[in-house]
């Protein structure tokens, strides 16, 4: 999880960041059935050089699920949101 908080402060310094949550918004809006497109790298290109284990992948769902309660997202919805996110596990994680 190191290396995540890592490239997460690199990319926060190196003024990524804001363009960072705009591809991941865009993604999710696509993989939930939202209007938008996503136009970046395939996942697993994307996260290769991070070296992501599925405990960490497993983590990232868990603070996201949080931040879902956290805002009083509907079940439905939080459910749909986690399952796009669960389904692309084995193009994420590769450490």
């Amino acid at each position: 999880m190191a290396l995540l908080w890592e490239t997460a402060a690199w990319q926060s310094q190196s003024g990524q960041l804001p363009g960072l949550k705009f591809m991941r918004t865009l993604w999710l809006c696509q993989a939930t059935g939202g209007p938008f497109q996503y136009t970046g790298k395939n996942l697993h290109d994307a996260h290769q050089d991070l070296h992501i284990t599925s405990e960490e992948f497993d983590e990232v769902g868990a603070e996201i699920a949080r931040a879902l309660d956290y805002f009083h997202v509907p079940e439905r919805e939080k459910q749909e949101v986690l399952a796009a996110i669960v389904a692309r596990k084995t193009e994420v994680v590769n450490g």
